[in-house]
């Protein structure tokens, strides 16, 4: 019976590059761990995320407000119908 790494290569050889090349992204990932670092880095340079430091506090509680009226989700539901 062939062994797993075996079998792995015969379907490799049956695959695109481009397949392969997918699939060896994913290998090095799953060799390397979970590795969030990167990710981390690369949100950092976009405008659109604000990673916080590392002294950064959880949000407090906050109370809602309770309105007179119909709630505005209602009236936005309401208005589209």
């Amino acid at each position: 019976m062939n062994s797993v790494k075996e079998l792995l290569q015969h379907m490799i050889e049956r695959m695109s590059d481009a397949e392969v090349r997918q699939l060896l992204e994913f290998a090095q990932h799953l060799q390397h761990g979970h590795d969030d670092s990167l990710t981390l880095k690369r949100l950092a340079t976009d405008p659109a995320f604000k990673i916080p430091g590392s002294g950064a506090r959880d949000f407090h509680v906050v109370e809602p407000i309770h309105g007179k009226g119909m709630a505005a989700s209602r009236l936005l539901v309401d208005d589209r119908r």
